[in-house]
C-alpha cells in the first residue's frame, strides 16, 4: 500500500493488546506510539507492542507526534475529551464503544467531527464477524418478508468470575461501566444496522446481580448493571427483546439471535452458524464467508478479535484513503444512535416506564 496510516492509541489494556497487534498486521497501519490514562508499567507495553514511543500522557502524544488517525481505547467517561482533543489536532478518529458517557457527550462529538471535516468511527466490529455480514445479506435481499420480531439473547456464564474478582471501572456506573454498555452498545448496532431502522421507543430493567465482592480483603461495591433486559419497537414496527445475563452458572448458548418474517425465519447461534427457514420448510445451514488466516505471531486475546476487527480494518482504511465513508463501517452516527437507546434504556428503569426516542 502506498500511504500508511499513522496511528497513535490511547489505552495500554485493549488499546495496546488488541487495537495494537491487529492494526500491526495490515499493511496500510503504522502504530508510532501509544498513551497510557492511568500511569503503569510503560515498560512491559514496549514490549509486548514493540512500540517505542510509549507516554504517560495522552496530551502530549497527540501534539508531538506526527498521526493521522488516534484510537481511543479507554474507559467510556473519558472518550468525550479524548475524542475532542484529537479532532482538534485535526486527526481522524477511531473511538471504542459506547461512544460516549451519554447521548449529550455523543452529540457534542458529532459537531466537533464537522466542525474539524474528520471521519470519526465507532469500533463495532462485530459486524464484521462472516455470521453477522450474512445476516445483514439475507435481511436486505427481503426474502424473510415482513420481520415482525427479533429477539437478541447473549449468556456469557460469568457467575465465578464475577464473585472471584474485581471489575473496577466496569462495574461502576459513575465511570459509563455495566454490560448495557460494553456488550449492549454491540448488540443494539448490530439490531439496528440488520434491520436498517431505529429504535423508536423502549423499556429496560438494568439488574446487579452479584453486587458486591470482597477480595484480597478489599470491598468491591458495584453500581453498574452487569444484566439488562430491554424490550421495545423499531420505527418500522418490528418488535424486539434484547438481553444479556452474566451472573449465571450455565448456557445453552453464548448468542442467540432470532428473526421472524412474515415469509421465513433466520437463527444465528454463537457468531458461528445461520439458519434460514422459508414458509413451511424447516431451518438450514446457510454457507457463511470464508474466516482470514490468522496471523501465528498473534496473543489469544487479540486472535479472539482478528475476524471482527481485521476486516473492519479494512474498511477504515479504504475510508480514509479514499475519503469517503465506506459501505456498513459504523460511523459517529450510528454511535450517537446507540447512545440514545442506552440513555432510555437507563432512563426507563430509573422510572420504571416505557420511553419514547
Amino acid at each position: 500500500m502506498e500511504h500508511k496510516i499513522r496511528v497513535g492509541i490511547i489505552g495500554t489494556g485493549f488499546g495496546a493488546k488488541v487495537h495494537a497487534p491487529i492494526m500491526q498486521t495490515h499493511p496500510g497501519f503504522e502504530v508510532v506510539a501509544i498513551s497510557s490514562v492511568h500511569r503503569g508499567n510503560l515498560e512491559v507495553v514496549k514490549q509486548e507492542t514493540g512500540v517505542e514511543k510509549i507516554y504517560d500522557n495522552w496530551q502530549q502524544m497527540i501534539k508531538e507526534e506526527e498521526l493521522d488517525l488516534l484510537s481511543v481505547a479507554s474507559a467510556p467517561y473519558l472518550h468525550h475529551e479524548m475524542v475532542l482533543e484529537g479532532f482538534k489536532e485535526g486527526l481522524h478518529i477511531l473511538c471504542e464503544k459506547p461512544m460516549a458517557f451519554d447521548s449529550i457527550q455523543s452529540k457534542e462529538m458529532l459537531t466537533a467531527r464537522d466542525q474539524a471535516g474528520k471521519f470519526g468511527l465507532i469500533n463495532f466490529e462485530f459486524r464484521f464477524l462472516p455470521a453477522r455480514r450474512k445476516v445483514k445479506e439475507i435481511l436486505e435481499s427481503g426474502n424473510l418478508g415482513e420481520v415482525t420480531h427479533v429477539t437478541y439473547r447473549a449468556n456469557f456464564s460469568s457467575y465465578k468470575g464475577l464473585h472471584a474478582n474485581h471489575r473496577g471501572w466496569l462495574g461502576q456506573k459513575e465511570f459509563g461501566g455495566g454490560m448495557l454498555g460494553a456488550i449492549g452498545s454491540h448488540m443494539f448496532d448490530s439490531l439496528t444496522w440488520w434491520m436498517d431502522d431505529e429504535v423508536k421507543e423502549v423499556s429496560g430493567q438494568l439488574p446487579i446481580h452479584v453486587q458486591q465482592v470482597i477480595r484480597d480483603g478489599e470491598t468491591e461495591e458495584r453500581t453498574a448493571e452487569d444484566s439488562f433486559q430491554a424490550v421495545g419497537t423499531l420505527r418500522k414496527g418490528t418488535s424486539f427483546t434484547v438481553e444479556l445475563l452474566s451472573a449465571t452458572r450455565h448456557r445453552a448458548n453464548m448468542w442467540k439471535l432470532e428473526v421472524y418474517g412474515t415469509k421465513g425465519s433466520l437463527i444465528m447461534t454463537d457468531d458461528q452458524t445461520v439458519e434460514v427457514g422459508m414458509g413451511e420448510e424447516p431451518l438450514s445451514i446457510v454457507e457463511l464467508l470464508p474466516v482470514i488466516e490468522e496471523p501465528t505471531e498473534l496473543s489469544p486475546r487479540a486472535l479472539s478479535y482478528y475476524q471482527a476487527f481485521y476486516p473492519m480494518l479494512e474498511h477504515l482504511y479504504t475510508t480514509i484513503s479514499n475519503d469517503s465513508l465506506a459501505k456498513n463501517l459504523p460511523s459517529f452516527e450510528h454511535g450517537h444512535k446507540v447512545q440514545l437507546v442506552l440513555d432510555a434504556i437507563r432512563l426507563s428503569a430509573k422510572e420504571g416506564r416505557k420511553v419514547t426516542i
